[in-house]
């Protein structure tokens, strides 16, 4: 009994690759970990993810479709509770499913795929997740930059319907080449493959349901599979499990440009007589801002409503921009075994005190293995670094808006509070950094603010344009009354006085 099961072993080990080193997958495929990138996560780059599917039958054909209990259960839910969501994503999917159908069967993939994004994110390009994945697709920061994705102050392709699909689909043909199984694809879609490989060496087995029978993954990747075949039943079949009055979006259809400067997108659709600012953000959802950056002495692709070429190119020649001034960005970084404050502020070239305020911690307080810490966005241009509020600055804000400090009492809640001085409630979250299910607590001392003056807390994606149009005054008053040059940059929880 022994014997054999070191002989179980030996195959098994010998069928998939191993953390770490160079070996080889199921097909001859290669896989490398690399450690790196800015949230420091371990991602694995796995090669042979280009190589034509050719290996098994069920790579020609879709996915394999098993109905049992858990899958049942899924379709239950779809049909009650989660009804409602259902139809959203449906109605949703018709904008995007002919496109992504042709981008998986370019990629040699089996087009059900498609439905992994209606799970993730319901087709929705704002999508984001507590794990700070992002978009149709999900991917979190590492992993799309892994499958080529590009993400930084201004363009984040993971919210791009074409190139986040191309890139899913290298990543759904490295899951593949390394498992040969779909439902284990999948499974480690979600969770990653190094926790399904290490299920697979360690209990002798390829079979997912088995797996999730022994509850050997975490839950939601043991729902995950089950979730997927259910969608993938009622979104092909709508009217067969109860959805017959979808109301389906037309198919996303766009033309193309070309340009080779930076444009500003709102200049853009200025000067495109019919065509709206939001037309323009909806068709190109990638881009963070207004501005549209062009590397020099590249092109960049720019999509525009259909029959609209010619009006944009005679627009493009007026709708130059400069890169922005003043610009907030951040990312997630999870903490690993090791880390300090200190270490992880160097390492991203910031301050403790900015990662204290803008994660809400304390002196005191400690941070632990696995937690995800709001970090600034580090960039490789020199005008986009980010650069402390100037001292002076910093204390005429205090001077101007008279900042007192208020203990909370038993009975207190932020609205009676936000009465007592003169303010709201919008304002007193904003002040000390509280959300809407935010609990305050009595002896908690909060920082509050009379009605005289106006304090703007910059938040991510804030530009000083933004802010200047959002309270009714002009950049170069926004940027008199704050001190700010040319060379200055504004930082996510900074506070930047509202000339009155």
């Amino acid at each position: 009994m022994i014997q054999l099961r070191i002989v179980l072993a030996s195959m098994i080990v010998l069928g998939l690759t191993a953390c770490g080193h160079l070996r080889t997958a199921p097909d001859g495929s290669r896989v490398s970990t690399l450690e790196g990138d800015e949230d420091q996560e371990k991602i694995q780059q796995i090669e042979g993810a280009n190589d034509e599917l050719s290996a098994s039958p069920a790579e020609q054909n879709n996915i394999p479709i098993e109905v049992n209990k858990q899958v049942q259960k899924w379709v239950d839910y779809f049909q009650g509770r989660g009804r409602k969501h259902m139809q959203r994503y449906l109605e949703r999917s018709s904008r995007y499913l002919p496109m992504m159908k042709r981008e998986l069967q370019d990629a040699g993939l089996p087009t059900d795929l498609v439905y992994v994004a209606l799970i993730e994110s319901g087709f929705n390009s704002s999508a984001n997740s507590r794990a700070a994945a992002v978009g149709y697709w999900q991917f979190i920061r590492g992993t799309g930059k892994v499958y080529g994705l590009q993400i930084d102050a201004f363009v984040d392709e993971r919210r791009d319907p074409v190139l986040s699909t191309r890139a899913a689909a290298r990543y759904f043909k490295a899951l593949h080449n390394l498992f040969g199984n779909w439902y284990l694809a999948l499974a480690s879609y979600n969770t990653g493959e190094n926790r399904v490989k290490r299920a697979v060496m360690k209990y002798y087995t390829r079979d997912f349901w088995k797996l999730a029978k022994r509850r050997r993954l975490h839950r939601e990747t043991i729902n995950y599979v089950p979730k997927f075949i259910a969608a993938t039943l009622i979104a092909k079949n709508p009217e067969v499990y109860g959805f017959r009055d979808v109301d389906y979006q037309p198919e996303l259809a766009y033309d193309e440009i070309q340009i080779d400067k930076p444009i500003s997108l709102q200049k853009l659709s200025s000067g495109m007589s019919g065509v709206s600012y939001e037309e323009m953000r909806k068709l190109n959802p990638m881009y963070r801002t207004y501005f549209i950056p062009v590397p020099q002495g590249k092109k960049v692709t720019l999509r525009v409503p259909v029959g609209m070429k010619d009006r944009a190119f005679a627009a493009v020649d007026m709708s130059y921009s400069a890169p922005p001034k003043y610009v907030a960005t951040e990312f997630r970084y999870r903490v690993r075994r090791g880390d300090t404050l200190s270490g992880i502020a160097k390492r991203h070239r910031t301050s403790v005190g900015t990662l204290r305020r803008m994660n809400r911690l304390g002196r005191r307080s400690f941070i632990r293995v696995g937690q995800r810490l709001r970090v600034p966005e580090r960039q490789n241009m020199e005008h986009l670094k980010y650069e402390q509020t100037n001292p002076s600055v910093t204390r005429r804000i205090a001077a101007q808006r008279r900042v007192r400090h208020h203990q909370v009492k038993r009975g207190e809640n932020l609205s009676l509070i936000a009465r007592k001085y003169r303010t709201s409630v919008a304002a007193l979250r904003d002040l000390n950094q509280l959300n809407r299910r935010s609990m305050i607590r009595v002896g908690q001392k909060l920082v509050v603010s009379d009605s005289k003056g106006q304090v703007h807390v910059v938040r991510r994606g804030d530009t000083l344009s933004g802010i200047a149009r959002r309270y009714s005054t002009s950049i170069t008053q926004l940027a008199q009354a704050n001190q700010l040059t040319n060379r200055s940059h504004i930082m996510i929880g900074s506070e930047l006085i509202i000339p009155q």
